[in-house]
């Protein structure tokens, strides 16, 4: 099963090829314009398939073409009833894009984190990860200069849980601890969701 980057919606979570040996995932969180077929005076569209995510060379905001020639094989998920799902009069895939554009803005890529605390704990949603959340959501308020110290997965955690302002009643919230949260960890959470009436979809594999 293939999905287009035509298709792509804010809030899609993308994870690369489970056969790799360290997977790498991102968000989509922006529009790009791009032209239609016609020609040099063809119309531009736009197109929601910029991707967010924490590399090792920073926090970066790329088309799926670019994610596609360098990341490879890469699965798209989706929260199942994104398009009919708000929070405060806002829809949900609007409210997880916003939080991932915030977060970005906030954050830096956290080399020790990724390298060593992922490893480290469980990614099992407990007080300490809570604790953490509602630290990171004042961090986000007007006027607060500190910089969050993260990694790909837990951006992507993150940016839900942001989004739901913390609260685990919110459809989308995903009850993971984005500290101790792999990219396998992550795939396997939505895999644990994807059956008939689960939460989650697997959209299939990312092409151009």
């Amino acid at each position: 099963m293939k999905i287009s980057s035509k298709d792509l919606t804010y809030g899609d979570v993308l994870i690369t090829a489970a056969s790799n040996l360290v997977s790498h995932c991102g968000i989509v969180a922006g529009t790009r314009e791009v032209k239609t077929s016609g020609g040099l005076y063809a119309p531009t569209v736009n197109r929601t398939d910029m991707i967010v995510h924490a590399t090792s060379g920073g926090i970066l905001t790329e088309d799926s073409q670019k994610w596609i020639t360098k990341r490879g094989a890469t699965d798209v998920f989706r929260f199942r009833s994104m398009r009919f799902t708000s929070l405060g009069g806002k829809g949900a895939a609007e409210s997880v894009a916003a939080a991932a554009v915030k977060l970005a803005a906030k954050c830096c890529y956290g080399k020790g984190r990724a390298y060593f605390k992922s490893w480290t704990g469980t990614s099992t949603y407990g007080e300490n990860a809570e604790a953490r959340l509602k630290k990171y959501l004042s961090r986000l308020g007007a006027g607060d200069k500190h910089l969050i110290s993260l990694y790909c997965s837990e951006l992507v955690v993150l940016s839900y849980q942001i989004a739901a302002q913390g609260d685990t009643n919110v459809p989308f919230f995903i009850d993971l601890d984005g500290k101790h949260t792999l990219p396998k960890d992550l795939r396997n959470w939505f895999l644990q969701r994807v059956n008939i009436g689960g939460s989650w979809q697997v959209m299939g594999e990312l092409e151009g």
